[in-house]
């Protein structure tokens, strides 16, 4: 009996979707402004003042070998070289990821596994 229940708890386990990751970052330089997508043509729902903590949970890439982006080979778009990139507050909006700080952001930052080296 304790192995099914063993076997059944794995199983469990193994199905579940995987959790995404979200880290904290703090804002650092001003007080930014908070849009609904990913860039500055999107619309501005608020703004988040320096020095406050907020969760992050999706980053974007950029793709350095191309001036034009690319899709990664992970599965997720890659910006072109010298874009901005950008991080999502869950159900709130994007801010720009040169005005905050954290120890994880490479965390929720898709890999890239393309390109020289790879």
């Amino acid at each position: 009996m304790r192995a099914l229940i063993l076997a059944a708890a794995v199983l469990a386990t193994a199905s579940a979707p995987a959790m995404a990751v979200t880290i904290t970052a703090r804002v650092s330089g001003g007080n930014i402004a908070v849009h609904t997508g990913p860039g500055d043509r999107y619309a501005v729902v608020g703004r988040v003042a320096n020095g406050t903590e907020i969760p992050i949970d999706y980053c974007t890439q950029v793709d350095s070998d191309s001036r034009f982006g690319s899709w990664g080979d992970a599965g997720h778009p890659l910006w072109g070289a010298g874009a901005k990139q950008w991080c999502r507050i869950p159900d709130t909006g994007w801010v720009e990821r040169s005005w905050i700080v954290g120890r994880g952001l490479v965390n929720v930052t898709p890999p890239d596994f393309a390109g020289a080296g790879w």
